[in-house]
């Protein structure tokens, strides 16, 4: 059971919501089960649910967090309304309380709408309840997945890249494509598009109007955008790098100049463009790490930073510094203020696949995951300048075949979108979830709007409206007073009685920046790996 649930534990073993009962209704012909349910502050309320409501919460349910969830007990414990056994009902009973157990245990679920509305703790618990982020609207007219995109809310610009995920409908497009010359003339597209940039700008009314559109015969897979430099760069699968200047004096109505560079043997995975010396720095799964200069068309570096694929690449301008993960879990760091960039040092995580790097400017911390497994790292880069004495200072884990991750410096909040659709939220007191249909390809905070910019394959794009504080703040606070006050009571009853006790708690305060981390073991999530989990504040 998660320390941070409404619903807690007794005695380490039952929880409080259980399914204690079963009762026959004559004028429904029908059987209900009676769940009792018992939360922190001491209230307790009843609820009578059929199997088919059971049946519903789940069916809801898979909307936010797809087929990661607990099963019902099987339909042939009971098939007809006569004729069955009360030893049908019981394994029924048992089976459906061991399904309240699993969803109990995991906060994420406790969090959402579904579960709240169906053990009615909004009538029952309001001061509980945790406010959820709100869907405020959703782009859905993209023709192909989302695989990436730059929002500029300054200049209301949104490049959005898209990408044919179908296996099959690509090879029909590349088919259709060959028809054409094998070599395509200058900013001549495919007939067919496998990957595509769009560009959107912001209407008066704040809605989003689709400017223009530059299709590919191959994947798109990552952009980066130089708002000063007015310089796009979109990553191709096929290892081309496409340049499109677009100008804001233009109202950003077209693309005035299109350049295609031949920089890598295979897919792009980063991109970023240097504009003091108009380099394009690039990764790529070839294993190398190029910077080309485009004002004089030539390579200027080109690395192997080691024999495993590159996976994921993050430029600071504050920093003149670039971070590059692997595959194999290491991080490089590159200086880039000379002219000739130069090597730094080599962070090994013992984590695999790494993705979504992300920096915390102003406590210096780099945050990045792990596909593999879903493993968080958090990795003290030190003071600009010292960054050769980085070092990775604790973890998380989340969810396995993780693949982004963005960080809210104010409100100590990590976001982290998953393959199976969900975006995870990890605070000091929740882990709530947002839910698209297929895999999540980008999360974009907003910090002074309070918005988390989700995109998927399922080809939408949402924003979501964060509230202030999850629970109320005083209500939080005197559970904290009560579990503080608990935890000492036993210490104290352990010192009287002489006995030696073990508290796991190694708690850092950083007073500078007001942020605490501490490293809390957990029991196992029900379907997932939350071990040992590690929370921010």
């Amino acid at each position: 059971m998660h320390p941070n649930s409404p619903i807690q534990v007794i005695d380490n073993e039952q929880t409080k919501a259980h399914v204690i009962s079963h009762r026959n209704d004559p004028n429904e012909s029908a059987i209900y089960y009676t769940i009792q349910i018992l939360d922190k502050t001491g209230d307790n309320w009843k609820i009578d649910r059929r199997f088919s409501q059971f049946e519903e919460l789940l069916k809801k349910l898979k909307v936010f967090f797809g087929e990661q969830l607990p099963s019902l007990p099987k339909k042939k414990y009971i098939t007809f309304l006569f004729g069955r056994s009360i030893e049908d009902i019981e394994k029924r009973k048992i089976g459906l309380d061991q399904f309240v157990q699993d969803l109990v245990n995991r906060p994420e679920i406790v969090a959402s709408s579904p579960f709240t509305e169906f053990f009615e703790i909004d009538k029952n618990a309001n001061e509980i309840v945790v406010n959820p982020p709100q869907l405020l609207y959703e782009l859905k007219e993209f023709q192909l997945g989302v695989r990436d995109f730059i929002l500029n809310t300054e200049s209301g610009l949104m490049f959005v890249l898209a990408s044919n995920c179908s296996v099959i409908n690509r090879i029909d497009a590349y088919l259709t494509n060959m028809k054409a010359p094998w070599e395509f003339k200058k900013d001549e597209e495919a007939q067919l598009a496998v990957g595509s940039v769009e560009c959107w700008h912001q209407t008066l009314n704040g809605e989003y109007k689709k400017l223009w559109a530059k299709v590919y015969n191959s994947q798109a897979i990552t952009c980066y955008w130089d708002h000063i430099a007015s310089v796009l760069l979109i990553g191709l699968d096929s290892g081309q790098i496409n340049q499109l200047i677009v100008l804001e004096q233009e109202g950003f109505q077209r693309y005035s100049d299109s350049q295609e560079y031949e920089q890598h043997k295979s897919r792009i995975m980063g991109l970023y463009y240097d504009r003091r010396n108009k380099y394009m720095h690039s990764i790529s799964k070839d294993r190398r790490y190029k910077v080309f200069n485009l004002r004089m068309k030539d390579l200027v570096a080109d690395f192997m930073p080691d024999q495993y694929e590159l996976t994921s690449l993050l430029a600071s301008d504050e920093r003149r510094k670039v971070f590059i993960g692997d595959r194999h879990g290491q991080i490089f760091i590159y200086d880039i203020e000379k002219q000739m960039p130069s090597y730094m040092i080599k962070i090994v995580t013992n984590q695999l696949f790494l993705r979504g790097l992300f920096i915390d400017h102003q406590r210096n911390y780099l945050f990045s995951i792990s596909h593999e497994n879903g493993v968080i790292l958090i990795i003290d880069i030190q003071n600009p300048g010292q960054e050769q004495f980085a070092k990775q200072i604790t973890s998380l884990n989340g969810k396995p075949k993780s693949r982004e991750i963005c960080w809210s410096s104010k409100r100590g909040e990590i976001y982290v979108g998953n393959i199976d659709g969900t975006v995870t939220i990890w605070d000091a007191r929740n882990s709530n979830q947002l839910s698209h249909d297929l895999d999540i390809t980008k999360v974009h905070w907003l910090e002074e709007e309070r918005k988390l910019v989700t995109a998927s394959k399922d080809k939408r794009i949402k924003v979501w409206q964060f509230p202030q504080f999850w629970r109320d703040p005083k209500v939080m606070e005197k559970e904290h007073q009560i579990e503080h006050s608990i935890t000492f009571k036993k210490l104290r009853e352990s010192l009287f009685q002489n006995q030696k006790v073990q508290i796991d708690i190694n708690q850092e305060d950083n007073e500078e920046n007001g942020m605490i981390l501490w490293d809390q073991p957990q029991k196992k999530y029900s379907g997932n790996s939350f071990e040992d989990q590690t929370e921010l504040k």
